[in-house]
């Protein structure tokens, strides 16, 4: 088989540089830090050192320190921190350089300590340490010289004072088919009895083995020249067959007992068998025979990575539990994620294990499951607890350790605490919690501690755990049933009296090494179930206040203490819930401001004990011995009308009858649901027969309520009609009919609610639509005054009189339509001569049309005009003026000898012109205008013929914008006639201008010569009257102005 050097590597490091991954009373306030040199991966390995109770120490491995070592570049080191918090100092447990022997006359070196990693592995049993290098590397006795990475390890007893160096692997059997790439110490534990397991994955083509051994071999007669040696009770499992090649037994160890005898098994992780599923076997400690053996779920998951050994459910039997760090969590079979898991194995009896208990962790390459401790009774409930570490999870993958209680039945599945690490990510992860250690008690408080190593950041951390206080509380109500008639306390400063009763507290404790008493910080809440800005039924007597602070002084454990507080009940006017309880909550914490601020950690409360009580008083009903009440709700309701109409200004009003015929409903309430179609208006207020109710308008989840009051309580007996309006105009997405819910609802627990009455309204579309037309002008009269017929027109004025036909499509309602088809039939030609002949066609409205054939064919030019006067006036229902211009022939009485001949599509050539009219409401109307000329050469042609062109135009409604259609839709049609007919004009004679201009002449001089002939006559002279006369008129003049 070829060499394979670059498994040792990957062994040991792949993990580290693969993408990253509340015990409840471990004190994250008071830690001890141990920080290490910078690179040195200090906190790769971390143990608990106590040799005797006086001295407290922690270990501290850091293999990639440098040492004082001659010519060693990072061999690593073990470093001894003293607690309290002090420097640490490195253990010098190997000082010396690379041994050496002669070959062929030159000393050439033996072993290659430079990055050997001394310090990955450290475990302290009583006053025995271990160390160990897994990539110790050695030359081999062969003339060529090699490098096999067999490991080494040394021992260290009587508080260091004492040294031995133990390397099982380095033997005659080099290469990797033997021991030369053992990696002996790549794991490491103890048996109770003090004996040494340690693994070596790398062995026998990375089959992997593992090793026991006594210390007290190690120690005997050790020398630091006899490199090869042999202890004699040292046991070692074998070589397998080459399927077993690279499995990597003994990557993790653990010792525990599984047989049922007195003598402890091992237990050693196999992360890549099973076909890389991994698994984990128990081996007997005696021979090294297989016993038995638990197989991974999932390939590559690393089932195996590290084991521990725990009596989590204090059943007297050891537990197993195995990290898989890489499993995959395949929720999506796209997208797995890697999160890692735990199992827990618990022991039944000898060789029998239950069903796998399973963690997963909740963060992607957190690699939970990494590293796996026994912690000891953490909280001192009887049971063992487990630290988990998850060294890349968490914010910027600084790492998290997640602690689990035990219990009976295996671990509680949700961690009770989780420790955050405090360092983020700089070159790598700091990789807090890839290694832990607990189950050791450092400051004497009865509690176990634990270390968690940072590598990455070059940390170990010390976590105290806090003594655990057990609170035995009591709530006490007196009475619990409160009469509100029952007013026997006067408030303070008021005359008022007031229905009372009496909240009563009490409380002790208890806890392990908890000397002094405790001070608990006590909160009531009186009427706690009621929301936020609710009225509360019931206050504190001596403050009004529904809240009360207080503190709980206890001066000793198993001392009851009690306290007493007065609540008093609203009166009944003030709020309207009377049946449901008076929820009273009692809450609870720690007051730690009683405890003196020193190093001793402060104790905390019971993590898995409820800090909160609660009670329930009861306001006393009228409803019998057992203050049970239980109505009897009846409801109906009718509409007062069966039938809406689209369109139409809808009103309906519900005559709703309630009824209770049993005991009272309390906070009884008419709850409608209002369809979406309808808008709540108002209560019937004018009807004497309908009682008047206090309605509201609600959203409840999203929809529309009106809840009225019923009465509170609604009395039994009670039975009256009520009415409730509502508009419906909204029918954009009605169905065949509007549906009202209704229900009588009350706060009784026993028949709270009445039947549910479905009130169901039809709904209908009505549309009246009308068709009507008129043509302009009505009457063409032939022939036309001074114009003569063009054989080839080119101008509309060449081709004959201006004939319109105006049609318009009224929607008279009340419902709309929104599909309507309009056809108009157009007499075109006879005989290959123009009737009518078209120029433009005009729509207003939503209306689009177009003809059967095209039109002015002969491309006759026409001015496009806007709407006519005409149009106008007929669309807004206005009277068309006839106009007369003053300089037309007078017409006389029109010929009559023949009847007019009717010229329409049953006859002549016609164009059908089809519009589609779009939607049309109530009131609204579409028109078209069709405009054309009579063809005047064709009827000049028939003189004194009668004739009638009559268009027919014809509509129906396809549909109306709504689910529901009428039964049947409107249509209808109508013909439009311009009659043509013949007319003699009179004679008038021209008169030239001379004639006249002569005429006036003649006039003039005849009547010059009548007048000169009578002046010859003396027609023009005047007769003079008598002298006397006016002698006379001269004294009458006289005699007037004398007598004034």
């Amino acid at each position: 088989r070829p060499r394979r050097w670059q498994h040792p590597l990957l062994l040991l490091s792949a993990l580290l540089w693969a993408p990253a991954l509340v015990a409840f009373n471990l004190d994250e306030e008071k830690l001890t830090v141990y920080s290490g040199p910078p690179g040195s991966y200090f906190g790769y390995s971390v143990d608990f050192y106590i040799p005797d109770p006086s001295t407290v120490s922690v270990l501290v491995g850091a293999p990639k320190a440098n040492t004082t070592q001659p010519d060693i570049v990072e061999g690593g080191a073990v470093y001894y921190c003293a607690w309290p918090a002090a420097r640490c100092r490195q253990i010098p447990f190997d000082n010396t350089n690379n041994r050496k022997i002669k070959v062929n006359g030159t000393r050439e070196p033996i072993e290659f300590k430079t990055n050997q990693w001394f310090g990955a592995t450290v475990k302290a049993h009583k006053e025995k340490v271990v160390a160990c290098a897994p990539l110790y590397h050695w030359r081999t006795l062969k003339d060529s010289p090699e490098k096999d990475p067999v490991g080494t390890c040394y021992v260290a007893i009587q508080n260091f004072s004492a040294y031995a160096e133990y390397s099982p692997c380095r033997n005659s059997n080099a290469d990797p088919e033997g021991q030369g790439f053992c990696q002996a110490g790549f794991s490491l534990d103890f048996y109770k009895n003090g004996d040494l397991i340690v693994g070596g994955p790398g062995s026998f083509y990375w089959q992997g083995q593992v090793i026991t051994a006594s210390i007290a071999d190690i120690i005997a007669n050790y020398s630091f020249k006899d490199i090869l040696r042999k202890l004699a009770r040292e046991k070692q499992t074998g070589v397998a067959p080459p399927s077993y090649d690279d499995n990597y037994m003994g990557y993790s160890v653990a010792a525990g007992e599984f047989t049922g005898d007195s003598e402890q098994e091992l237990v050693a992780g196999v992360p890549r068998g099973a076909q890389n599923f991994g698994y984990v076997s128990i081996i007997n400690s005696s021979d090294l025979t297989f016993i038995q053996n638990f197989t991974g779920e999932q390939m590559a998951s690393y089932f195996g990575y590290t084991v521990a050994v725990s009596d989590v459910n204090n059943d007297g039997l050891d537990d197993i539990l195995v990290g898989a760090p890489l499993f995959m969590e395949r929720e999506f079979e796209s997208k797995p994620k890697e999160v890692g898991q735990v199992y827990l194995y618990l022991q039944e009896s000898a060789f029998l294990f239950q069903d796998a208990q399973i963690l997963t962790g909740t963060e992607v390459f957190g690699r939970f499951g990494s590293a796996i401790t026994h912690l000891g009774d953490l909280n001192q409930d009887g049971y063992n607890d487990i630290a988990i570490g998850a060294p890349f999870a968490g914010e910027d993958r600084r790492g998290k350790v997640l602690i689990y209680n035990g219990y009976s039945n295996g671990l509680n599945p949700n961690p009770s605490q989780v420790l955050n690490g405090a360092w983020a990510s700089q070159s790598m992860p700091s990789g807090f919690g890839f290694t832990l250690r607990g189950d050791s008690d450092v400051d004497k408080n009865d509690y176990p501690d634990l270390i968690v190593g940072a590598f990455g950041a070059g940390k170990a951390v010390v976590y105290r755990a806090r003594p655990v206080v057990t609170v035995n509380a009591h709530l006490i109500l007196n009475p619990m049933i409160v009469n509100p008639d029952n007013k026997t306390c006067q408030l303070p400063d008021s005359q008022l009296l007031v229905a009372c009763f009496t909240v009563r507290v009490c409380a002790d404790f208890e806890g392990q090494s908890i000397s002094d008493g405790i001070v608990l910080k006590g909160e009531l809440q009186l009427d706690s179930l009621k929301q936020k800005g609710a009225v509360k039924r019931t206050l504190f007597f001596d403050y009004h206040q529904s809240h009360h602070y207080f503190s709980i002084v206890i001066e000793r454990q198993n001392q009851l203490h009690c306290q007493d507080f007065l609540v008093y009940l609203r009166d009944e006017t003030e709020f309207r819930d009377k049946l449901s309880p008076i929820n009273i909550n009692f809450n609870y914490s720690l007051d730690e401001s009683s405890f003196e601020d020193s190093l001793t950690v402060k104790p905390i409360l019971n993590y898995y004990q409820k800090n909160s009580l609660a009670e329930q008083a009861y306001i006393l009903v009228d409803c019998g011995e057992d203050n049970l009440c239980i109505p009897d709700l009846q409801l109906s309701a009718v509409p007062d009308t069966d039938q809406l109409i689209i369109g139409e200004e809808n009103y309906v009003m519900l005559i709703i009858n309630p009824r209770n015929d049993g005991e009272g409903a309390y906070e009884a309430e008419l709850h409608i649901k209002i369809p979406p179609e309808a808008d709540y208006t108002g209560v019937e207020r004018n009807n004497k027969a309908l009682r008047v109710l206090s309605c509201d308008y609600k959203m409840e989840n999203e929809t529309r309520m009106v809840v009225c009051d019923l009465g509170n309580p609604m009395v039994a007996g009670t039975n009256f009609s009520t009415g409730i309006r509502f508009s419906v105009q909204h029918f954009e997405n009605a169905d065949f009919s509007i549906n009202f819910e209704l229900q009588i609802k009350s706060s009784n627990k026993i028949n709270p609610t009445s039947n549910l009455v479905n009130l169901h309204i039809n709904i209908s579309a009505v549309a009246q639509v009308q068709i009507r037309g008129v043509s302009h002008p009505p009457t063409i009269i032939l022939p036309l005054h001074n114009w003569e017929p063009k054989d080839e027109p080119t101008k509309e004025e060449e081709v004959g009189p201006l004939v319109e036909h105006i049609y318009e499509l009224h929607n008279i309602g009340p419902s709309a339509i929104n599909h309507t088809v309009l056809h108009v039939g157009w007499p075109l030609s006879s005989r290959e001569e123009f009737l009518l002949y078209i120029l433009h066609i005009q729509t207003h409205g939503p209306l689009h049309c177009q003809t059967s054939s095209p039109i002015n064919t002969m491309q006759i030019k026409f001015a496009v005009p806007e709407d006519t006067p005409e149009l106008a006036a007929f669309l807004y229902n206005s009277t068309i003026s006839h106009y007369i211009r003053r300089r037309d022939v007078t017409v006389a009485e029109p010929q009559r000898k023949n009847s007019a001949r009717i010229l329409n599509c049953t006859n002549v050539k016609c164009v059908l012109i089809s519009c589609t009219v779009g939607q049309l409401e109530r009131g609204k109307s579409a028109a078209l205008k069709i405009r054309s000329r009579l063809w005047a050469q064709t009827f000049l042609e028939r003189k004194n013929y009668l004739y009638s062109l009559s268009s027919n135009v014809s509509f129906e409604v396809k549909s109306m914008p709504y689910k529901v259609q009428p039964a049947k839709l409107p249509e209808g049609s109508i013909a439009i006639r311009t009659s043509v007919i013949w007319s003699t004009p009179n004679v008038s004679f021209e008169i030239p201008l001379w004639v006249i201009i002569l005429a006036i002449l003649l006039g003039l001089l005849v009547l010059a010569l009548l007048t000169l002939a009578l002046w010859k006559c003396g027609f023009f002279d005047r007769a003079r009257p008598p002298q006397d006369d006016m002698a006379d008129r001269q004294q009458l003049t006289n005699n007037k102005t004398t007598d004034a």
